[in-house]
């Protein structure tokens, strides 16, 4: 009698002799195990077909258990299971196979298909296709990127699934125009509730603004080949109306003199007047530095601005020793690596601004006709500094507009001469401060 011991002697010598004599013992003695073997080798061997489904069990009272099936769609397996009535697994793929175009469709069109989870998830910081973008493009700020998600997820998404569109074709330029004007009402519609019968529509700017979220999308797509046709390429942006192009107003010169030597009750407003009315930051500016952005040049503090609205806006800004002294005071506590008024809201702004119009004994009524904001501080010192004749390069240097000629090389602080000119011009406009702001 052969062992299996002997079977595995002879395989492992290869003695081909004994092999059919092996196999006849085998499949007489032993039919069932080698049905069992052959069915394990099948198993492993045979190439196998992508059902395009999976089946899973789900507990059921009437019938013990039940088959659910989950479909694998363009390589991604979908969220949602369906009951296939049946714990037979033949009638489970039976089940399967004839409903899945109809159950998949269904699907897509009730979470709003392909466009709607391209949209979603395109600006997800883990998504490889905004990763891959940002390699190529350049990388967008981090309030831009969570401005544009929120765009798409809050406004666009919603949009599409409300005409119904599931596929990236849909979107055609007439669709995004529709989109365009539903902005401007949606915009005139919440600033109706707000103020009553005063009726203000959404800033052109801004529906213009929010359509770059989307632009940015397509412009990806079309460069990838998933669309053949670019709906952008023939939509117009909403013209700006007249009313839109008001520009901040700010206050006369003398009213301002000596409103800082006063005392205020809410010191943070004191404070973030006193910064914009002396610096000429933007708002953004002013929440982005820290402690250890304040340098000194030969004797002087300069804000070093490392992040901005525009690449101009990357400078050195003077810092006067009184506005010095009052942010070291306020950010006493504060880690020198952290924003110092990084959690200052739209809100705290506006607050702002108008404490200061309590301070200057002015009505919100004179606020409102002559467009003055917390933005205002800004064009208060560019008026200032024109109305002293400071040349238009240190503005152009110091407020971060768009530099003209050799402007950037003559305030270069990494040589000397740079240093000495920086500090010069810094000087000037401390002398300006001292004269025409602070005194009384």
């Amino acid at each position: 009698m052969i062992t299996l011991q002997n079977a595995v002697d002879v395989i492992s010598g290869k003695q081909q002799e004994q092999m059919l004599y092996l196999r006849s013992i085998i499949a007489n003695k032993f039919p069932i195990i080698l049905s069992a073997l052959r069915l394990v080798d099948h198993e492993y061997t045979a190439v196998k077909r992508h059902k395009g489904y999976n089946l899973v069990k789900r507990d059921s009272k009437k019938l013990g258990f039940v088959y659910y099936v989950r479909y694998w769609h363009k390589g991604s397996m979908l969220s949602s299971k369906w009951c296939t009535h049946t714990n037979i697994y033949e009638e489970a793929c039976k089940f399967a196979e004839e409903n899945r175009e109809r159950l998949i469709s269904r699907y897509l069109t009730k979470t709003g298909g392909d466009a709607v989870r391209f949209f979603k998830e395109f600006y997800d910081l883990k998504n490889a296709v905004y990763q891959s973008e940002t390699i190529r493009n350049g990388e967008i700020s981090e309030k831009r990127r969570k401005r544009y998600k929120s765009m798409i997820e809050n406004k666009f998404i919603p949009f599409l699934k409300a005409r119904k569109i599931s596929a990236f074709e849909e979107i055609t330029t007439s669709v995004l125009d529709d989109f365009q004007d539903i902005q401007l009402a949606e915009g005139a519609r919440r600033n109706t509730s707000k103020e009553g019968d005063k009726t203000k529509s959404m800033k052109a700017q801004s529906v213009n603004d929010d359509m770059l979220a989307v632009r940015k999308v397509f412009k990806y797509m079309i460069r990838k080949g998933m669309v053949k046709n670019n709906p952008f390429q023939n939509l117009l942006p909403v013209p700006e109306r007249q009313e839109d192009k008001k520009t901040h107003g700010c206050y006369e010169l003398d009213l301002m003199r000596g409103i800082f030597e006063k005392r205020w009750k809410d010191k943070k407003s004191y404070l973030l007047n006193l910064i914009i009315y002396t610096t000429d930051m933007r708002n953004s500016e002013i929440k982005s530095f820290s402690k250890s952005d304040i340098i000194s040049i030969l004797g002087v503090q300069f804000i070093d601005l490392k992040m901005s609205k525009t690449k101009n806006g990357e400078r050195l800004i003077p810092l006067h020793k009184k506005v010095y002294k009052k942010i070291q005071e306020y950010a006493a506590g504060i880690d020198k690596d952290t924003p110092i008024f990084g959690d200052t809201s739209c809100h705290q702004f506006s607050k702002a601004y108008k404490e200061l119009g309590k301070m200057l004994k002015v009505t919100d009524e004179f606020l409102e006709k002559e467009n003055i904001k917390f933005y205002s501080g800004r064009h208060f010192w560019k008026t200032l500094m024109n109305a002293n004749k400071l040349g238009e390069e240190a503005e152009e240097r110091f407020m971060g507009h768009k530099v003209s000629g050799d402007v950037s090389k003559l305030y270069n602080h990494r040589d000397k001469q740079g240093k000495e000119s920086l500090v010069k011009k810094a000087k000037e406009i401390f002398k300006i401060l001292e004269t025409k702001l602070f005194i009384k």
